[in-house]
């Protein structure tokens, strides 16, 4: 039986820090990769443990191992260092990206990292270019990166975004009360998906017409927000650590939901991002309303399992039915839990990445 051995690291996340970006795009599908096997392959895998790698270190890293996957990094020496032991010890390269910075928003906090004619995007084009194969969220986000690398289609490779219902355990009851709270989290980066003149137009219906619905927003705060609905507007800080967010913070914020919205402004950028969000809430039974755009559409039957909308009037009259309803929230949020259920669950893609890691290695 054939042993591969592969070392799993999550670049952002030194130390006890935990990002979620690399969680669930590297954490946590290495950890159900660790000891699988077919019939005729075993998999090992050896977890970075957060501490800094010494330049020496990774000649001795790349002598036990057949591949490095980690998550994407714009330290051009940190890589150079890396790089060049893994060529040396013939480790392949794999990374993985999960935005299409190549497009990136001018709103976004990391927009001059990233944006055209930057250091950072050089360098990150460069690192692209030298590995040997990507991994990145969907297909979209695939065709961004054919066309601003010299990477073909074959040498890239796409995972959804899955949840692991271990760590997502936690399924709130259901309110009952008057008041209806509508939650969004995020960061800043979101401000304008927020401002979206169609969402606004329909909240600020929303917020005329009943005055028993508070809006929350945990992650970020919206002034804009707050001068127009004044103490009905709220807001909370998330989680600085992302498995302090899963097992702690979610379930508190997912237990003052009733409606949880999320509005996605319609660009490149955003239509690479994935669909995490709705699969987050989706385990804790909570009816979701999303922009209707390209991830949404392929997780959400809408009406069925979750909501679509685009227009004022899409918004207003959905979450006006779901206030209207109780029981409409409460068989919506199980239909979309349900569907996480058969569909996005982090263990039913163990077999995936173990092809695609055997691929790797006859590259």
């Amino acid at each position: 039986m054939q042993l591969i051995r592969i070392f799993s690291f999550p670049s952002h996340s030194p130390g006890k820090q935990v990002s979620g970006v690399d969680y669930p795009r590297v954490i946590q599908p290495m950890k159900f990769l660790d000891g699988y096997k077919d019939e005729d392959t075993m998999f090992e895998v050896v977890h970075w443990d957060g501490k800094k790698i010494a330049i020496q270190e990774w000649d001795e890293i790349t002598k036990g191992i057949d591949i490095l996957f980690f998550n994407y990094t714009i330290d051009d020496w940190a890589f150079a260092s890396m790089g060049e032991m893994c060529r040396k010890n013939n480790v392949k390269m794999v990374m993985d990206i999960d935005d299409a910075v190549w497009r990136i928003n001018p709103d976004n906090t990391v927009y001059d990292k990233y944006k055209k004619g930057s250091k950072g995007i050089a360098i990150l084009t460069d690192i692209c270019n030298e590995v040997d194969y990507l991994t990145c969220t969907n297909t979209y986000l695939k065709n961004v990166l054919v066309d601003s690398t010299t990477k073909k289609h074959e040498e890239i490779a796409c995972f959804g975004n899955n949840v692991d219902l271990g760590l997502y355990n936690a399924t709130p009851d259901l309110k009952d009360s008057y008041s209806v709270n509508i939650v969004h989290y995020g960061s800043s980066s979101h401000y304008s998906d927020l401002k979206d003149p169609e969402f606004q137009k329909g909240m600020d219906k929303i917020m005329y017409d009943y005055p028993n619905v508070t809006f929350l927003t945990v992650g970020s705060f919206f002034g804009e927000l707050k001068e127009k609905w004044g103490k009905r507007y709220e807001e909370e800080f998330g989680a600085l650590n992302f498995l302090d967010w899963a097992k702690n913070r979610f379930p508190e914020v997912m237990a003052k939901t009733d409606i949880f919205v999320a509005p996605l402004t319609d660009n490149v950028y955003n239509r690479c991002k994935s669909d995490i969000k709705r699969s987050e809430v989706a385990t804790a039974k909570k009816p979701f309303v999303g922009q209707d755009i390209r991830q949404y559409q392929e997780c959400i039957t809408n009406g069925v399992d979750g909501f679509l909308c685009r227009t004022a009037d899409n918004w207003y009259e959905t979450i006006k039915k779901l206030i209207d309803d109780k029981e409409l929230r409460k068989s919506i949020g199980q239909a979309g839990y349900d569907r996480v259920l058969k569909t996005r669950q982090a263990k039913d893609m163990v077999k995936d990445y173990a092809d695609f890691f055997k691929k790797v290695l006859t590259k």
